[in-house]
C-alpha cells in the first residue's frame, strides 16, 4: 500500500503554521463561521477586547462578543448587524464593546473564508493612541463615557448629519437612523430629550431654506423641490403651519 504523498503528509504541518500566523498577528483578526459563531479570535482581538491571553471564544456567538449593546446602551438585535450578515468584501465603521462594557470606535473590514462559509473579520482602534511613557506609543484605554454624555454626543452628531443632508428628499428618519447604527425608536427617544424629534427637526431645516430661497425671488415649486420636499401641495401645508401664511406671501414680501 502506497504512503502519504508529500501534499497529504505537510498538510497538517501546513495547517498548524497558518493557525499559528494568525494567532500571533498583531492585527486583531476574528473568524465567523456560517452559523454566526466565533472560529477564531487571535490574542491581538482578545486584548483589544478586554480578554484574557489564551481565552478560548470559539462557539461563542460573534454579534454578542463584538457589540452586545449600542453606544447608547440599548439593545443590538442581531439581523441588524451588518458584520454578521458579510457574504462579500466590506469595510465600514462601527462601535465594538469590550468584555468591560466599554465602547470603542472601529474601522473594520471583512473577507469571506473561500470554500468554508466563515469570515474573516479585520478590525482597528479609530481613536489616537497616546503618548505612553518614554514617549512611546500605548494601547488606547478610552475612559468609560456616562450615558448621557454618550446620549448628547450621538444628539450632536445626528444634527449635524441634518444640516448636511435634509435638502435630499430620501433623506428620512430612518436613513439618519441607519447612518448612526441605531434603531428608529433610540434615535427618537434621543431627541424626545430635547423636547424635538428627528422628523420635526429635518422638516424644520427644509422649511427654513425655503424661505430664504422664497425671500431672494425663487418659485414656489423651485423652493419646495430645493430644499427636499417632494410634492407642492405638503409643502405649502407645512409651510402655512408653521409660519402662519402661505409660501407665496414670502415670495411677494
Amino acid at each position: 500500500m502506497a504512503g502519504p504523498t508529500t501534499d497529504d503528509a505537510t498538510r497538517p504541518q501546513d495547517a498548524m503554521f497558518l493557525s499559528t500566523v494568525l494567532q500571533s498577528a498583531p492585527v486583531p483578526l476574528w473568524v465567523i463561521d456560517e452559523d454566526g459563531l466565533v472560529a477564531l479570535a487571535n490574542d491581538a482581538a482578545l486584548r483589544f477586547l478586554g480578554h484574557r491571553q489564551g481565552t478560548d471564544l470559539r462557539g461563542g456567538a460573534s454579534h454578542d462578543l463584538l457589540h452586545r449593546h449600542r453606544p447608547d446602551g440599548s439593545p443590538y438585535p442581531t439581523h441588524e448587524c451588518p458584520i454578521i450578515h458579510a457574504k462579500q468584501p466590506l469595510a465600514s465603521s462601527e462601535w465594538f464593546v469590550t468584555r468591560a462594557g466599554d465602547v470603542r470606535p472601529v474601522q473594520w473590514s471583512t473577507r469571506p473564508v473561500p470554500g468554508t462559509g466563515s469570515v474573516l473579520l479585520s478590525f482597528a482602534s479609530l481613536g489616537p493612541l497616546p503618548a505612553g511613557p518614554g514617549g512611546g506609543r500605548r494601547a488606547l484605554v478610552p475612559p468609560r463615557a456616562t450615558r448621557e454624555e454618550t446620549r448628547a454626543r450621538l444628539l450632536r452628531q445626528m444634527q449635524q448629519a441634518i444640516t448636511a443632508r435634509f435638502t435630499d428628499p430620501s433623506f428620512s428618519p430612518a436613513t439618519l437612523a441607519d447612518d448612526a447604527h441605531l434603531s428608529v425608536r433610540s434615535v427618537q427617544a434621543i431627541f424626545a430629550e430635547v423636547g424635538t424629534s428627528p422628523a420635526a427637526e429635518i422638516r424644520l431645516h427644509r422649511l427654513e431654506h425655503a424661505r430664504v430661497l422664497l425671500a431672494q425671488g425663487q418659485s414656489v415649486q423651485w423652493a419646495c423641490h430645493a430644499s427636499g420636499f417632494q410634492d407642492v401641495g405638503s409643502f405649502a401645508r407645512a409651510y402655512r403651519q408653521h409660519f402662519g401664511f402661505a409660501p407665496s406671501r414670502t415670495r411677494g414680501a
